[in-house]
């Protein structure tokens, strides 16, 4: 056995160009699979943890998926806000450990704008992680329009720490009016999360609403609430107070109680509200994707068996150019089932070569992508030994490996029933 082995070894060194070619085409089959598959597990858990640190995202009543989509994501538009009057309500709940407002309808040439206290910074995190600053600070609750930018705005757009901002009302669109008189000075940017915070303004609930009860900036800018005067009249705190929020972000006490929150929150007195579990949303929101999902695997596997059937082919087309190899070992002694017992092994070896060199490609390409495809998607890609999916990925490839080899290694063992060493059945 051992001298057919290194005889086997010796042949496919012999042909190391094509032999190469063929475990690299493999490789980058079995790479592709790997990765849409890592991709997949990995989108849904980064998805599914697009919003963490906060138990509950409270709305006005209607659908848990849209609540999330506009509070989080900034898609579509609420129907209809919720009475600042919630807020207090909510924090009074003994199993509500903080509430934060958010208000949404404003945007920045494109990027919403998102009004909220400075306290969101603390609590709001993105993939288990907490933000960060990578320039300046929070904005200051007691001084009017001070602005922190997402790290994907601040980028896009070039902005720097003192830059001033002037947000537009509603959207942007053509007829939208934008707020010239009352331009925010920029105080801080993120890092980078991944989340839809990379793409928001962030300002203070009291600048916001100055916004809307049109203030102009002249005097106001950088003075602290109650040391300035409209109309030569100094206005209360009060006149700052939101009466409406389009969604409150809630930290509970202890996460068991979740259910008994979301119940007594949407049992509170007044307008109808409800009281949304992001992950749970989430997950919701990804079956509803599913599709695409599996549509993604189906074109991975696709091009995996095109790869296998290149080597078929590969394998085939050679065993034109081995027939006299193959008559030279059957008159060494080789039987026909020794002779397709070679090259099965052979093309079993080669398979697991390009398995092995893919995963090992897979997990390169990964590992130098992670921090773009986190920055750039909020993908945060796992590294490391291969999964219970991985492995079980895998082992349907080495399957096809099986199958595939026993195409050229049956027709070697045709071709050495009919070969012999006579010159004529060589061409």
């Amino acid at each position: 056995m051992t001298i057919w082995f290194k005889l086997a070894i010796l042949s496919a060194w012999s042909r190391r160009l094509a032999v190469g070619l063929v475990v690299a085409s493999l490789g980058l089959a079995c790479a592709l699979v790997l990765t849409v598959q890592q991709l997949r597990t990995d989108s849904r858990l980064s998805f599914s943890q697009a919003v963490s640190g906060v138990d509950l995202i409270v709305g006005p009543r209607g659908s848990a998926t849209e609540i999330l989509l506009y509070s989080v994501f900034q898609l579509g538009r609420p129907t209809a806000n919720m009475s600042a009057k919630v807020l207090p309500a909510l924090r009074d709940l003994p199993m509500v450990s903080w509430a934060l407002p958010i208000q949404l309808g404003d945007s920045y040439q494109g990027f919403p704008v998102w009004g909220t206290e400075a306290e969101f910074f603390q609590r709001f995190q993105v993939h288990g992680q907490a933000l960060t600053f990578e320039e300046g600070q929070a904005f200051d609750p007691n001084v009017l329009y001070q602005v922190v930018l997402g790290a994907e705005v601040a980028r896009r757009l070039n902005h720097r720490l003192g830059d001033s901002l002037v947000v537009t009302h509603g959207s942007g669109q053509a007829l939208d009016k934008s707020h010239d008189d009352s331009p925010f000075t920029l105080v801080g940017i993120l890092q980078p999360t991944g989340g839809s915070v990379d793409r928001a303004v962030v300002v203070s609930v009291a600048s916001y609403e100055a916004l809307h009860h049109g203030w102009g900036v002249g005097e106001f800018q950088g003075l602290r609430l109650g040391s300035f005067s409209v109309a030569g009249q100094k206005p209360s705190l009060d006149d700052l107070q939101p009466r409406e929020y389009t969604a409150v972000f809630v930290g509970l006490e202890s996460r068991a109680q979740v259910f008994a929150a979301r119940r007594a929150i949407e049992q509170l007195p007044g307008a109808p509200l409800t009281a949304v579990l992001p992950g749970v949303a989430l997950d919701d929101l990804w079956r509803s994707l599913s599709l695409v999902e599996d549509t993604l695997l189906i074109v991975g596997f696709a091009v995996a068996a095109t790869g296998m059937l290149s080597v078929v082919a590969v394998m085939l087309v050679a065993l034109g150019a081995r027939r006299r190899e193959l008559s030279i070992l059957r008159a060494l002694g080789a039987s026909p089932s020794r002779i397709f017992s070679l090259l099965y092994l052979e093309a079993i070896v080669l398979g697991l070569v390009g398995l092995l060199l893919g995963f090992v490609i897979q997990q390169m390409g990964l590992y130098l992508s992670s921090q773009w495809l986190r920055e750039s998607f909020g993908l945060s890609v796992s590294l490391g030994l291969p999964s219970g999916q991985t492995l079980l990925m895998l082992a349907a490839l080495f399957l096809g490996v099986l199958v595939a080899a026993f195409v050229p290694a049956l027709r070697a063992y045709r071709l050495s029933l009919a070969d012999g060493l006579n010159p004529a059945q060589l061409y």
